[in-house]
């Protein structure tokens, strides 16, 4: 029997992860840490290797600064990490699936699970976003930073959120021409952003290095600005970008064209959910916390006693509020599992909770102020891809929704969409974003995709290894 047993089991090692397990582990709990990465650190802690040299040069902000001392404080020798782990279903009993690099299956049995499946980027369709030289935001800055590759010297990013700024910082320092940087969100809507930040000074702080070095490199920036075409013969040549109005309709006749060799886009963040959705905790679409959410009591506990959750999937809101959460959703379980908890823990408990009542505020403002309007999605072309894995397009779906088929489910079952190989990772958030544009619904009546194990796809050399 490929079985493990574990007093507290974190599946994912981003910041949240990372600080709960440092927690725990101080209190003597027996702790093992999954995460699908070779490293530990999650997506936003990644470092150029050292066998890079001299690109490796690399300035960490206080976030991530604060990410690095926990990594390096984490007592290996008392929990169990394990990287390149990959979570494939979690069954009744707290018992995970998991498969690792060896394509090796097994099950971990856990008294407490604490899910910290952080979040993913979020796009919004436009024509030929599938085509070579289109990449994720997110991908560039990974490849900057796990490998000190920039994809492309001569670039273009666009799309919505201050995660773009970041991108294009982390572009110039590698040595990028950055031809300009297209934001959708009017220059207008960000004025009351600063006296947010004024409340969240690392972020202030890490803004304002972003937005001088992007200035004095001479980076145009194009506010109320959406892409709408990435033209090429084969490979990306051009990206088209149009004005908008402040209700989110394109501005007729005054496209401009900018000749590029790499589109870097993104539109935020959408939370990892689906492992607690298919564990069967509870979740809830909330616009304020950047859309699906783990629902969770004020300890960060689902619905389902025993599992807990942390960070991104709580609500989209940065590396503090995931920090911040870390600690929250490990002193519950310690004092769930009947470790000492006293007076001290207390006070520390309440003080962390007020934190993340702020950082919650900072994330309702920041969520509302970059929500992609209903009318940037009914403005997709008809031939445009939504589904990439099932080749399922914008008229697909605009016929189906005219026949009836109005709903997530409805709509898979007529077009297949999320049923390829991304599960619905990438276009389900789309398509939840399309009906609501579609049929005036909000996405709070909707009913979320069903997630059914394996999350993720595994070969069947893996599964021919288990045994019961």
């Amino acid at each position: 029997m490929n079985r493990t047993t574990v007093e507290v089991l974190i599946i994912g090692n981003g910041l949240a992860g990372i600080v709960a397990a440092n927690r725990l582990v101080a209190a003597g709990a027996d702790v093992m840490l999954l995460d699908e990465n070779i490293h530990i650190g999650g997506q936003l802690l990644r470092q150029i290797p050292e066998r890079l040299g001299s690109l490796r040069v690399y300035h960490p902000d206080y976030v991530k600064k604060i990410g690095f001392e926990f990594i390096a404080a984490l007592r290996t020798e008392k929990i169990v990490v394990r990287n390149r782990a990959r979570v494939l279903g979690i069954y009744p009993g707290r018992e995970v699936l998991i498969e690792t690099a060896e394509k090796k299956v097994s099950t971990v049995k856990a008294e407490r699970i604490l899910l910290a499946t952080g979040a993913r980027e979020r796009f919004l369709p436009f024509r030929g976003w599938t085509m070579p030289g289109v990449l994720s935001s997110g991908a560039v800055q990974v490849l900057i930073k796990s490998s000190g590759v920039l994809p492309a010297r001569d670039l273009v990013i666009g799309g919505s959120g201050l995660f773009l700024y970041s991108v294009a910082y982390e572009c110039l320092k590698a040595g990028a021409k950055l031809r300009a940087v297209l934001e959708q969100t009017p220059l207008w809507n960000k004025i009351p952003l600063t006296w947010q930040l004024l409340h969240q000074l690392p972020k202030l702080t890490e803004g304002s290095r972003f937005l001088s070095k992007l200035i004095f490199s001479g980076v145009p920036l194009r506010y109320s600005t959406r892409i709408i075409e990435a033209r090429g013969n084969g490979a990306l040549a051009q990206v088209v970008s149009a004005p908008v109005d402040g209700k989110g309709n394109i501005v007729s006749g005054r496209e401009k064209i900018y000749p590029t060799q790499l589109l870097a886009t993104g539109f935020g963040f959408s939370a990892n959910i689906e492992l607690a959705q298919m564990a069967g905790c509870l979740s809830a679409y909330a616009a304020e916390r950047g859309g699906w959410v783990v629902k969770t009591d004020a300890n960060l506990e689902t619905s389902l006693p025993g599992i807990f959750t942390a960070g991104e999937t709580t609500g989209i809101a940065g590396g503090l509020k995931s920090i911040c959460e870390g600690e929250i959703a490990a002193l519950s379980i310690l004092r769930q599992m009947g470790r000492p908890f006293g007076p001290a823990h207390e006070k520390r408990l309440a003080k962390l909770l007020r934190q993340r009542r702020h950082h919650l505020q900072f994330g309702k403002y920041f969520n509302l102020l970059y929500r992609i309007p209903a009318a940037a999605y009914l403005d997709i072309p008809d031939e445009t891809l939504i589904c990439r894995c099932e080749e399922v397009t914008m008229g697909d779906i605009r016929r189906a929704v005219a026949n009836g088929y109005d709903t997530p489910a409805t709509l898979k079952i007529a077009l297949r969409s999320a049923m390829g190989d991304c599960q619905g990772r990438i276009c389900g958030p789309i398509i939840y974003d399309i009906l609501a544009a579609l049929t005036g619904r909000s996405q709070a009546e909707m009913t979320p995709l069903v997630v059914r194990p394996p999350v993720k796809p595994v070969s069947i050399e893996s599964l021919a290894s288990y045994s019961e």
